[in-house]
């Protein structure tokens, strides 16, 4: 009797404590390993786990800041340089809601506050509830204000998570954190290193955060190796299960082409024997 045989990737994500099997169709790119394979003449272990180490890449180019439909990801298969910039854009589009700005004296911005005068903000005008005059109230109000498991911010219905702060402090926390762009991505670091994935397609605005929480998991068994790929960070966008199954058909594609390029060159070395 065949045994069917695992799948030869596995995902997981840690979403807001919770860990996630990613729902992906492997199928294809398992038929294209397996041609492949047959083509080179190598074991079937030894082209998954090779495949495997080029599939982090991919899923760094659709992980966070990174969009969702591939536009951050170069020929390659890598990130591009400019995922890093949307995501800096993307604390600052939310620092911007959360935290109004007034030309004023602290003490008049507090009494204001105090006496619930409504200030115009990107939301519309809102009563605002807090003052923040310092970097760690800029930090505690937004780390309250971040979702568990998306990471944006929820200004909340009456703005109740908002804060009124100066235009200079809040400048110089964008400061502080916009280093953080690529943490996410970091949570595929390990199985990067693991993997051997090309060092062009981990940039140093990733690597920088160091190999944060994450795994890479080798099973064998009687059908073959599986991989699980690990990624243990929060904050994961509803849409991940749409954005690895991208990266997965982005690899296929990959592999599809280097499989045709291979029998084309054994096409043209068997077309000049014959001569």
């Amino acid at each position: 009797m065949k045994i069917p045989r695992s799948p030869p990737v596995v995902l997981v994500v840690d979403r807001g404590g919770d860990m996630f099997d990613i729902d992906v169709d492997t199928s294809n790119l398992e038929r294209v390993m397996r041609d492949f394979a047959k083509q080179a003449n190598k074991e079937m272990d030894e082209i998954v786990e090779k495949q495997a180490g080029m599939l982090v890449g991919h899923l760094i180019a659709l992980t966070p800041p990174a969009a969702a439909k591939s536009q951050a990801m170069n020929d390659s298969g890598g990130v591009k340089p400019e995922a890093r910039k949307r995501g800096e854009n993307r604390i600052k589009a939310d620092l911007a809601v959360l935290f109004p700005t007034a030309r004023m004296k602290p003490e008049n911005a507090k009494a204001m506050v105090k006496a619930g005068y409504q200030f115009g903000t990107r939301r519309g005008r809102k009563t605002l509830k807090m003052y923040a005059e310092s970097i760690s109230d800029l930090r505690r109000i937004h780390q309250l204000a971040r979702s568990k498991s998306t990471g944006r911010v929820r200004t909340g219905t009456t703005g109740q998570n908002m804060a009124l702060t100066r235009a200079a402090l809040k400048n110089q926390y964008f400061k502080m954190i916009k280093g953080d762009v690529g943490i996410l991505s970091a949570g595929w670091m390990r199985a990067a290193r693991k993997l051997q994935t090309a060092k062009g397609k981990t940039p140093t605005w990733i690597t920088r955060h160091g190999t944060k929480p994450g795994a890479t998991e080798f099973r064998h068994s009687k059908s073959g190796l599986t991989i699980t790929i690990r990624n243990k960070m929060p904050y994961f966008p509803k849409d991940y299960a749409r954005r690895f199954q991208r990266a997965i058909d982005r690899r296929e594609y990959g592999l599809k082409t280097a499989l045709q390029a291979m029998l084309d060159r054994k096409a043209r070395r068997a077309t000049q024997r014959m001569k």
